[in-house]
């Protein structure tokens, strides 16, 4: 590891995403976040129409790449940029399916360790802290209320149930969504997205953290 890793990392509708790209504005950090390439292989998965069981043999022969553009990161699938199409409905829907593959997450894996060669970064998912990052000295995990998050997804538009979500995140055999070691955890339940900030920078200031 490289440059710097910030991991946060929580179940659906924490507060993560929203928190790391606050965090990573605050420091001058990348934000990255890892269900982003998690969809941009369910949009593939979706556009070649695949059956689930013949994912491993289909994802060796993809070719996933993040470039940055002006501190954000373009994904391409085989050389088609789909950073569009990663909030749609049915790419959301199949993420939890495909995460649940090795193959799939280790290539994803081996990616996003690669971003942080010659960057800093915050970066949120579900395992950064436990499996993709497990060295880094900062780690966060934020949580909520199930009916606080349930609220947040309806706020969102977004469909799939936070319920479902957690169960199949919960009780994968690769990397199931943890609290890692050594993290700290935030119940986000009664902040809000400024106060998750705040407390997430005091932490890192308290530990010693990354500078500028």
């Amino acid at each position: 590891m490289a440059g710097r890793v910030i991991a946060i990392d929580g179940p659906a509708a924490s507060g993560k995403s929203s928190v790391a790209r606050g965090v990573a504005s605050a420091l001058g950090y990348l934000f990255v976040s890892s269900g982003h390439f998690y969809r941009a292989i369910a949009w593939g998965a979706l556009r070649d129409r695949i059956d689930l069981k013949n994912v491993e043999e289909w994802m060796a022969a993809r070719k996933l790449t993040a470039t940055e553009n002006e501190n954000t990161l373009l994904l391409h699938l085989d050389g088609a940029e789909v950073t569009a199409h990663l909030s749609d409905p049915d790419v959301a829907a199949m993420v939890s399916q495909l995460a649940a593959f090795p193959a799939v997450r280790n290539a994803v894996n081996a990616l996003l360790r690669s971003l942080s060669l010659g960057r800093d970064l915050v970066m949120e998912g579900r395992d950064i802290g436990s499996v993709v990052f497990p060295e880094t000295p900062w780690k966060f995990y934020l949580d909520a209320s199930p009916e606080e998050r349930a609220r947040r997804r309806a706020k969102e538009g977004s469909v799939d149930p936070v319920a479902e979500r957690d169960r199949l995140d919960s009780t994968r055999a690769t990397a199931p969504l943890m609290i890692a070691q050594g993290a700290t955890v935030i119940d986000t339940t009664l902040l809000d997205l400024n106060q998750v900030i705040a407390a997430v920078l005091a932490h890192l200031k308290e530990s010693t953290p990354p500078g500028n």
